[in-house]
């Protein structure tokens, strides 16, 4: 990740740590780049994240599995919401498919912060349909019954939604919650970091001109995820989508913080659903 010395921290303190430089750190799997020199004032975004760019084409294939109307719209739970960054995607309109709730679970009650403000000055939409209420509850996958308030989330979701997560637990430990969280017939969205890119790096930020923090990563090849998922009940729908980084996309579709990983596979991501859980 750096040249710099990494101090390795528990992963909720990390992201304590980090909550307050997280959107605007440039990290090419679920940032835009900014480019300062272009934007002084403003930082606009020059590139879209690579997570950004496939999530609508993972969720437009889960929605098309899970059935919605008015009469029976979905519950969606996002296993670690960070920041809001996919909340606010749920929040908006779609024609034709009814979510009712959004619960956004995550470790760190100061990202959480975060979101709750982001997802507070949405705009009001035009369309007469109301917006989807949400929630945020802070939440240990790895100590789930200290969290009362979200074992009583367990079996309602239609959807868990799950982007960038998967490398800070377990493989069993992630689709069991995944699992207790949704309904029969249920749909997973999961993405994340590649094992090439993890080999290489560890979920982390500068904390200081010298010193890196990281917190507990696992390196996962995406043939051990399949197999994991499928000893819980879930089976991939579709394609595993896997992206590396070329010298064409340097500036393009990622900023100038991505050249040092051309020629690496960085993220991978799919839609898996949820077979033979009983109601």
């Amino acid at each position: 990740m750096t040249s710099k010395p990494i101090h390795s921290i528990p992963t909720k303190d990390l992201y304590a740590r980090w909550a307050k430089v997280y959107d605007s750190d440039g990290n090419i799997l679920r940032e835009p780049s900014y480019i300062p020199q272009l934007f002084p004032s403003l930082l606009r975004p020059t590139t879209e994240s690579i997570d950004d760019h496939f999530l609508p084409s993972l969720l437009t294939q889960a929605f098309s599995l899970v059935p919605s109307s008015s009469s029976s719209p979905i519950t969606i739970t996002e296993l670690g919401a960070g920041t809001g960054r996919n909340t606010v995607k749920l929040l908006q309109p779609r024609e034709g498919f009814k979510i009712e709730n959004v619960n956004a679970l995550d470790l760190s009650p100061e990202m959480l912060a975060l979101a709750k403000s982001r997802c507070s000055f949405l705009p009001s939409t035009s369309t007469s349909a109301p917006s989807p209420k949400v929630d945020f509850y802070e939440f240990d996958a790895f100590q789930p019954s200290s969290f009362p308030d979200v074992q009583a989330l367990e079996g309602k979701a239609g959807l868990v939604l799950s982007t960038l997560v998967l490398e800070h637990l377990r493989l069993k430990i992630f689709f069991e919650t995944a699992k207790r969280l949704l309904k029969a017939n249920g749909v997973l969205v999961m993405t994340n970091m590649h094992a090439d890119m993890g080999r290489l790096s560890r979920a982390g930020f500068i904390d200081t001109d010298t010193v890196g923090e990281c917190g507990d990563s696992f390196v996962y090849e995406i043939k051990k995820v399949v197999e994991a998922g499928r000893e819980e009940g879930f089976e991939v729908i579709g394609k595993m989508l896997q992206r590396g980084i070329g010298e064409g996309d340097v500036g393009v579709t990622v900023g100038e913080r991505g050249v040092k990983w051309v020629g690496v596979s960085v993220w991978f991501g799919c839609v898996m659903r949820l077979e033979g859980k009983e109601e």
